[in-house]
């Protein structure tokens, strides 16, 4: 608290054990968890419940599993575990709650008072979350910055691994912008597959107006012949381009939600992980933007052929 910038820090307790269902004897197959001891109540730790409830300070023996971590396991909400420190230590806790965590997949949650006290270290911890007065990333890395400097004159070690277990940063901002950073690869392939499919739909809208150019020449010639200028076939296709290209983003609107939703699931089972579908109103509005530029690109050479068509030619034609 005597570092600048700083709000009360919460101290956690962290530790790695086994679990095992209740009713089952001591495996050295049973799954390895990660388990956090949980200051109560806490706002540091944003969960996102996908079964029963979140700890309560009242809680004795309760734990809320990754739902990941219970599927693997066996078991679910109401069922007891047991909890394996080492070969002298082990103790039962009941499931109140499943939560969703898409990085942690064999993380638990207990009250820290509760796990501190059954293994014994009551009033120790190894890890602390320190919360700053800052919103902007840079404000928060100089204040971590800060934050170890008073700990190392203080004779503290910190770890040297930084972010959640070494994932990287001084920040949860840090740390979160590297976890976002390892799927930049699968923005990236969507984002050619969409330049890819716009690029063809340009195609095919041209080459659309192209006919549509070459089965209207009578038309354009007798508008010619009532003194149509230039300029005024000119708009008229673009604006045909663009009609297209509206009513296409219009037809496939309602469409992108339940594909968008069938895609993220879809990468999801591929990497083996959960993934949350979030539908955004801004990227609808700039796919209206790119397919304006698109179609208007596109019946470029089409309305500038028009324009082309003379009075004599096109009356001619057949």
């Amino acid at each position: 608290m005597q570092v600048p910038g700083t709000h009360p820090f919460k101290a956690w307790g962290l530790l790695t054990a086994d679990i095992r269902p209740a009713i089952r004897e001591y495996s050295e197959d049973d799954e390895s968890v990660t388990l956090f001891g949980v200051p109560l109540p806490t706002l540091l730790y944003g969960y996102q419940l996908r079964e029963g409830r979140w700890l309560d300070e009242k809680d004795s023996h309760a734990i809320v599993l990754n739902q990941q971590l219970a599927e693997d396991v066996g078991v679910g909400v109401g069922d007891w575990v047991t909890i394996r420190f080492d070969e002298n230590l082990e103790t039962d806790w009941q499931i109140v709650g499943l939560v969703f965590d898409p990085i942690l997949l064999n993380s638990a949650s207990v009250s820290r008072d509760v796990l501190l006290n059954e293994i014994h270290e009551v009033g120790k911890t190894q890890t602390v979350w320190i919360d700053t007065i800052y919103d902007d990333p840079q404000n928060q890395i100089q204040a971590a910055k800060n934050i170890r400097a008073f700990f190392k004159s203080k004779g503290i070690k910190v770890s040297a691994q930084r972010g959640v277990f070494g994932l990287g940063g001084d920040s949860t901002e840090e740390t979160a912008t590297t976890l976002i950073g390892q799927f930049d690869f699968i923005v990236i392939l969507l984002a050619i597959m969409a330049v890819i499919i716009g690029a063809v739909g340009s195609i095919a809208l041209s080459g659309s107006l192209s006919l549509s150019v070459m089965e209207r020449r009578r038309e354009i010639g007798v508008m010619r012949a009532i003194g149509a200028s230039s300029w005024s076939i000119f708009r008229l296709f673009i604006g045909e381009g663009l009609l297209l290209g509206w009513l296409s983003w219009l037809i496939a609107l309602p469409l992108s939600m339940p594909a968008g939703r069938a895609m993220v699931y879809a990468l999801g089972q591929a990497f083996q992980l959960e993934m949350v579908y979030h539908y955004t109103p801004l990227g609808a509005l700039l796919w209206l933007g790119i397919i304006t530029i698109l179609s208007i690109v596109a019946s470029l050479l089409p309305a500038r052929g028009a324009t082309r068509v003379s009075v004599q030619t096109s009356l001619a034609y057949q």
